[in-house]
């Protein structure tokens, strides 16, 4: 059974905080140094991080008590899963994988998002994909990666409502990130794994021009992996 617990107020599920600096010290969840030999990666990314934010079991056993609570509000319905390419495809084969074992139906479906440009957000988001699956009788949770200013979900989600008219339409996202700006942000997902600093991360599908995604934990960038030229990457 989900713990409900985790609810907020306002309905949407409370994240795990990564660095919460208000947290009582032996419960904190903290960045860990880098170690090849726990999280392997590949041999060309070497120097390239700064910190691992989140192994690859912090990863599963988060995602598992999400699809948990996903499973307890769409039992006896089967939701449509729209995956939010191309950050999200791990964590959402990992969502998917979940939601399977836990025996909660579901269709998949997916759309090419984009509002990043490096490290900034640009604020131009791109949508592209075929709608005709989104329609009045269908539930839709779209899953991804991370939600940062909310621009993104913010045109996406009202998209899908007028195009389609779907019964509903929730956000399942891996991270939200706690901006340094007190400004609010333009969308709040419902299920939210962690709750991590406003830091540039990397890893599980999130990338720095198109690096990255191939690794199974969540780093912090150093500086060497902002300066990477991709072309010149040296394979050993």
């Amino acid at each position: 059974m989900a713990d409900r617990q985790n609810l907020s107020r306002d309905g949407l599920v409370k994240p795990l905080w990564v660095d919460n600096e208000d947290e009582d010290e032996s419960k904190k969840h903290r960045r860990r140094p880098v170690d090849s030999s726990t999280e392997p990666y590949p041999s060309e990314y070497e120097g390239h991080f700064d910190s691992i934010l989140l192994s690859s079991n912090d990863i599963k056993e988060r995602t598992m008590e999400l699809a948990k609570l996903v499973r307890e509000d769409y039992k006896g319905t089967r939701p449509i899963l729209v995956c939010a390419l191309k950050g999200a495809v791990p964590f959402y084969s990992e969502l998917c994988r979940a939601l399977s074992s836990l025996r909660q139906g579901f269709d998949t479906e997916f759309l090419r998002l984009s509002s990043y440009e490096g490290t900034q957000s640009t604020g131009n988001v791109q949508i592209s994909g075929d709608l005709s699956w989104c329609k009045s009788d269908r539930h839709v949770i779209i899953v991804e990666d991370i939600v940062d200013t909310g621009t993104t979900l913010s045109h996406v989600v009202p998209h899908l409502q007028r195009h389609g008219n779907p019964l509903s339409v929730e956000t399942v996202a891996l991270l939200d990130k706690r901006l340094a700006s007190s400004q609010p942000k333009l969308y709040q997902a419902k299920y939210v794994g962690f709750s991590i600093p406003d830091h540039f991360v990397i890893g599980f599908g999130l990338d720095y021009n198109e690096l990255y995604r191939d690794l199974q934990a969540i780093y912090t960038i150093s500086q060497k992996g902002i300066d990477c030229d991709s072309s010149k990457l040296q394979f050993s």
